[in-house]
């Protein structure tokens, strides 16, 4: 026999009869008993075994090959490999994007070498129906990683058809270790091994609906792949043993958490947006006088304040919104959106426009000469208002990878655009902070498109819509609170030591503490998010939550209390930092520590109504601000005040939530 033709099936009911048929009738035709095809189905619960048999049935040179597990379409290609009886071993996707003609035609350019590979970026090809965005983008995003760490020439390796000689897959067949969305590359990175001559050809191909590979969920997946793929052929085979032998386990008990998972998504993306927060820190804070950064480290904690209460709505939003979704009510999530998006735009323009026409009265306040810093914050305040009620339906939809690409977007946007404006135009205040508005927007164009296109797909939904405005009122106090707790420092310092330079500096560093810890928070809330049902799952949540951000805690904290004088030559060129400013920069990560526990607690708290429990943050705030107000002598002692109120908050919170039975059901209010 000379051609065996593997088709892999994982839930191909619908589309596979047509595509089987079609293949079967014309190699039947064109080279009889010479040709066989072998469909692997596996781990398939619908009816595709049954549909692929009936075929069967019909057509002598059909084989089905039933294996219960679900082992990716690299293991079935494999499996059905072993088993064919070919000179030559192609395999094609079972969606029919490449035509028995094309794979007939394929065949017969596969004998002026050992194999061949269909190409729809090669010059020649007809794409008759393009890939959409992100499918193209996952594509060629993958084939320049294959081509940087693997030097693999191809340009297109994940063309779902390919044939090879028997010889070459004998030989290789002992080395793939990968059998998910990487299996191609690995299968050609071996093929390059051992020097067998195979062939790029242009193909005529037809994009498919019905993909069920997700560009988000599967990115991570492909780059470890090809990652591993480079250290096993490299001198550094050992981490890929160590990893083996040691963390595996783990890192695939972890991989089964969804909470992890999240966060991790959350948390990758948070790592970029802080390294890029790093890099704006960097550049503002060395073309910056020191009075000038202090101003601007003012305006960017005004932001944060602004940000926190503004949170309220993001909260409220994320937590109707996943109760919509639990509820099966998922369309109505679009009138949500619309109907917040008008209310929170509007006033914000108005409001913006205020703070426009009265900019001379606000710069008075804080002792400032001139008005670019309040007319440029002034137009940051749409964006401010307007990304709680995108980024809080993206959350409460659980689009986790999505929330991660615009952030990591508007991260690089804010360095970008703030670096050539503070060095190209003018190192002063006003353009820094032009430069974050900037990132801001950024970040809120991209979420807008997607979630435009998320809910576009939705059910249309005509019920009622649950109104939150008792609960956006009892958040509103409580996140306004949290905000003064976690960030209220730097503004306070401003108004009450204005000769206080050196507190900008350590309050940027503290806040690393926060940075790293944002994710686990933002994956947990909709996962928690209920009527005022506390259940044992819920408490599993809350406790892995717990423990994830104590983790990166500890390794800001390390970095704050070990290394604390390389972080500000690093960051700031502060060569020789003082005592003081060390010693600030160590309390301010304790501070920032608590807080960001707080914020975990808080976070459930809120996602469950439990709002009784959380107005403690209330009355510690009050102790915080009147504290400050009769001890403001030194930077050092609204430290201490900080730290005194948020220890309160955080103790009295974490009792609540631990003593409280998780079977009890609390009734919906």
């Amino acid at each position: 026999m000379k051609l065996s033709i593997v088709i892999p099936a994982h839930n191909e009911e619908l589309r596979l009869p047509s595509v089987l048929e079609a293949y079967a009738r014309l190699f039947a035709d064109n080279m009889g008993d010479d040709a066989e095809l072998l469909v692997v189905v596996n781990g398939s619960s619908d009816n595709t075994f049954c549909e692929a048999d009936k075929i069967a049935a019909c057509h002598s040179n059909v084989r089905v090959i039933d294996e219960s597990r679900q082992i990716g379409k690299g293991g079935a290609v494999i499996l059905g490999v072993k088993q064919a009886v070919g000179e030559w071993i192609g395999f094609v996707d079972a969606d029919g994007a490449t035509s028995p003609d094309e794979f007939h035609r394929l065949f017969s350019v596969a004998q002026n070498a050992d194999g061949v590979i269909a190409s729809r970026w090669k010059a020649g090809a007809d794409v008759t129906i393009p890939q959409r965005a992100l499918r193209l983008l996952s594509s060629r995003l993958f084939n320049g990683l294959t081509r940087g760490l693997l030097g693999l020439k191809y340009k297109d390796t994940q063309c779902g058809a390919k044939i090879f000689k028997a010889e070459a897959w004998k030989a290789i067949l002992p080395e793939i270790g990968t059998t998910r969305f990487a299996f191609d590359v690995d299968l050609l990175f071996h093929l390059k091994r051992f020097k067998y001559d195979v062939l790029e050809e242009p193909t005529v191909w037809k994009d498919v609906e019905g993909s069920k590979v997700s560009f988000i969920s599967s990115s991570f997946d492909m780059f470890c792949a090809v990652l591993r793929m480079r250290l096993v052929h490299s001198p550094f085979l050992f981490l890929v043993r160590l990893y083996d032998r040691i963390f595996s386990k783990i890192v695939e008990y972890l991989r089964r958490d969804e909470l992890f998972c999240h966060a991790m998504v959350l948390f990758m993306a948070s790592l970029v947006v802080h390294v890029c927060n790093i890099g704006y820190q960097m550049i503002v804070s060395r073309a910056l006088s020191k009075s000038e950064y202090a101003l601007l480290a003012t305006f960017l904690s005004l932001f944060a304040i602004v940000i926190r209460p503004l949170g309220t709505l993001a909260t409220a939003i994320v937590h109707y919104t996943s109760l919509l979704v639990k509820e099966g009510r998922p369309g109505a999530v679009k009138r949500l959106v619309i109907k917040w998006g008008m209310l929170t735009g509007i006033p914000a323009l108005m409001l913006s426009m205020i703070c426009i026409i009265f900019a001379k009265h606000i710069a008075g306040f804080f002792n400032l000469e001139r008005v670019a810093p309040v007319v440029v914050s002034a137009i940051a305040l749409p964006v401010l208002f307007l990304t709680p009620v995108v980024s809080g339906a993206l959350r409460g939809l659980q689009s986790f990878g999505w929330i991660a690409i615009s952030s990591v977007v508007g991260g690089i946007g804010r360095v970008s655009i703030g670096a050539v404006l503070v060095l190209f135009f003018y190192p002063a205040c006003g353009w820094a902070l032009l430069g974050h508005a900037g990132g801001l927007y950024l970040t809120l164009a991209i979420s807008v498109v997607i979630l435009l296109s998320l809910v576009a797909k939705l059910p249309s939904d005509r019920e009622v819509l649950p109104s939150f405005r008792l609960y956006l009122f009892q958040c509103f106090f409580i996140q306004l609170s949290t905000a003064l707790l976690m960030t209220g420092d730097v503004v306070l310092v401003k108004h009450y030591l204005p000769a206080e330079t050196d507190f900008a500096y350590a309050a940027t560093l503290g806040r690393m503490v926060v940075f790293l810890s944002v994710a686990v928070t933002m994956a947990m809330f909709p996962k928690v998010s209920s009527a005022g049902a506390f259940t044992r799952e819920h408490r599993r949540i809350y406790l892995r939550g717990l423990a994830y951000t104590s983790g990166f805690i500890g390794i800001s904290l390390f970095a704050c209390f070990v290394f604390p004088q390389y972080l500000h030559r690093f960051l700031f060129r502060i060569l020789e930092p003082s005592d003081h400013l060390i010693s600030l920069t160590r309390w301010l990560s304790v501070v920032m520590a608590m807080a960001t526990l707080q914020s975990i607690n808080i976070s459930l708290l809120l996602a469950q109504r439990r709002f009784k429990a959380a107005a403690v943050t209330i009355v510690a705030a009050g102790i915080y601000m009147v504290g400050v107000y009769f001890f403001h002598g030194s930077a050092q002692s609204v430290v201490y005040i900080a730290g005194i109120a948020n220890l309160i908050a955080l103790l009295t919170t974490t009792i609540a939530i631990l003593r409280k039975d998780p079977q009890e059901d609390v009734s919906e209010q």
